[in-house]
């Protein structure tokens, strides 16, 4: 980073002289270079820095409005504490879903001469004063402007709401840094947290909205009288309070003095984080359990079998992958009780649940070979063949979804009680099974998008090929449509009239459908690939 003087201290360590505001301009021109270089760079990057934009200016617009009329309510003293509270713990969710990359990696940055303090300023202002930084500032200014009650209380809702801002600064990269360390150092612990944590979020943000829009003032008061308790919920009280000026100071206090500690964990974890690497896993091969043995054996021997396997553990170990199949499983889980919670008619979730794994597999591998591009390279070049390579990822595909073709049954049967369709939905879901694998694997060989290695769980490499994909993905489950909803109709028809014996004669049929679209999938992703090894191999390289 240019423009920053050094001195040699103690032992020849270098350290810059610069001052704080020097250290914050030169972050902030650092942010706002890398996000006018993406733009710049074109494809996936240009569009992910443009939607960042976008999106940040809707929520700044749109969060601004909503603060300064909940500010201006009659419940503003329920709604500012919860509102306070609320957007603290969305934000460590929401950094779960959105990756645990930062505005500026901390190891960018590590040879700079910086001091560890110098070191988290920047960082930490690099992400104040850039695009999702701004929107917040933006909210806060709303906030005290519709909590202006007099010039006595001012000063202190203004205090009050830059807390706040520091709160939600400080524990969105706190936590950030903290789930990249876990990351590196325990990756499937941290996938796992990366995985369940999104798909939390994922059902609180559902969830949350529905239960406030049914609540009455009297529940939303109660809510609040609890969220006060913490840290955020005192700095709301000190907004809501701040013309009684003795409380509000104290409410201040008591949720300011978080930060203290807050920085100190960020400053600290950044430091760890500028010298880590991702590990190999260290410690050498473990033995493998009962269950990886098991696992092991089903992907079978000889060629396939291995890349099948190796697959199976590129997919358990990297970040966006491991997140891809958590989701993937909650997505298809989620279409499976809709239909059963929300149907009255009896059977009706053995009869969607292949719709359902068809939708959780497409979801979970419909970029199969360019999430491990680096890796399929080296199997061609050691012989691999494409049917050897498109066999084994279907493998991989059907051990990885089958227990969504087992559970959704039975979480069916144990919520309707029609377990005489128990049956009918394991043929349906094995079935959907079949077909959804066959059909991401033709999705994947035709448009594959090359993922490169990363801490973040949702990075993507440059490859132009958005709407592309996105138009693939249609004609892929126009496809399924036309190939399992004929069969679909007729077990509708069975289930209607109770017939039994006909629905389950029409799963069995199912999964004849669904081996059949399993095995044109196979010869026409092999066709794809077969004969044009130096253009796959460009398309699964991730750009350095």
């Amino acid at each position: 980073m240019a423009g920053l003087t050094t001195v040699s201290g103690p032992g020849g360590s270098d350290r810059s002289t610069a001052g704080g505001g020097s250290i914050v301009r030169s972050f902030v021109r650092l942010r706002w270079r890398l996000l006018r270089g993406a733009i710049h760079h074109g494809g996936a990057e240009q569009v992910g820095a443009v939607l960042s934009l976008v999106a940040s200016g809707v929520v700044g617009v749109a969060g601004a409005a909503g603060a300064f009329v909940m500010a201006r309510s009659d419940e503003a003293d329920s709604l500012v504490v919860l509102a306070c509270t609320g957007l603290v713990l969305a934000v460590v969710g929401f950094g779960t879903v959105a990756g645990v990359s930062q505005p500026i990696d901390p190891r960018v940055v590590a040879a700079e001469p910086l001091s560890p303090r110098q070191r988290a300023v920047g960082l930490l202002a690099g992400t104040a004063f850039g695009p999702a930084g701004l929107a917040g500032i933006t909210i806060g200014a709303a906030l005290a402007l519709g909590a202006f009650q007099s010039a006595a209380g001012m000063p202190i809702v203004l205090a009050a709401v830059v807390a706040w801002l520091l709160s939600l600064l400080l524990v969105a990269r706190t936590a950030t840094n903290l789930l990249s360390l876990l990351i590196a150092r325990r990756a499937r612990l941290g996938q796992l947290v990366a995985g369940f944590g999104g798909l939390a979020f994922y059902g609180l943000f559902q969830l949350v909205p529905a239960v406030l829009a049914d609540a009455d003032v009297a529940d939303r008061a109660a809510l609040a009288d609890a969220a006060r308790w913490s840290p955020p919920g005192q700095v709301g009280l000190a907004i809501v309070d701040a013309d009684r000026t003795l409380v509000a100071l104290g409410h201040l206090a008591l949720g300011a003095i978080w930060l203290v500690p807050l920085y100190a964990a960020f400053a600290t974890t950044t430091e760890i984080l500028t010298g880590t690497v991702r590990g190999p896993g260290g410690g050498g091969a473990r033995p493998p359990s009962a269950f990886g043995r098991l696992i092991r054996t089903a992907c079978g021997t000889g060629v396939v079998g291995a890349i099948a396997w190796r697959s199976l553990l590129t997919r358990v170990r990297t970040p966006r992958t491991a997140l891809e199949t958590v989701t993937g499983a909650g997505v298809g889980l989620g279409a499976v009780l809709a239909p059963v919670l929300l149907r009255d008619d009896p059977g009706s979730g053995a009869v969607l649940v292949g719709g359902a794994v068809q939708l959780a597999v497409l979801f979970i591998a419909g970029n199969s070979f360019g999430n491990d591009g680096p890796a399929i390279t080296n199997e061609m070049l050691g012989g691999a063949t494409a049917r050897q390579l498109v066999e084994a990822k279907v493998r991989s595909i059907v051990i990885v979804a089958a227990p969504l073709a087992i559970i959704g049954p039975l979480v069916a049967a144990s919520i309707t009680g029609e377990w005489r369709y128990l049956a009918a939905g394991f043929g349906v879901g094995i079935g959907g099974l079949l077909a959804g694998s066959g059909a991401a694997v033709v999705q994947s060989a035709l448009v594959p998008i090359a993922v490169p290695e990363s801490d973040n769980p949702f990075a993507s490499g440059e490859s132009g090929k958005g709407i592309l994909a996105a138009g693939l993905l249609f004609v892929v489950l126009l496809g399924l449509a036309i190939a399992t909803v004929p069969v679909g109709l007729a077990l509708f028809w069975a289930v209607d009239r109770g017939r039994t014996g006909f629905v389950s004669a029409f799963a069995a049929a199912s999964v004849v459908i669904g081996w059949a679209v399993q095995r044109g999938g196979v010869s026409l992703a092999t066709r794809r690939i077969a004969g044009r090894d130096p253009e796959f191999v460009a398309s699964v390289t991730p750009a350095r």
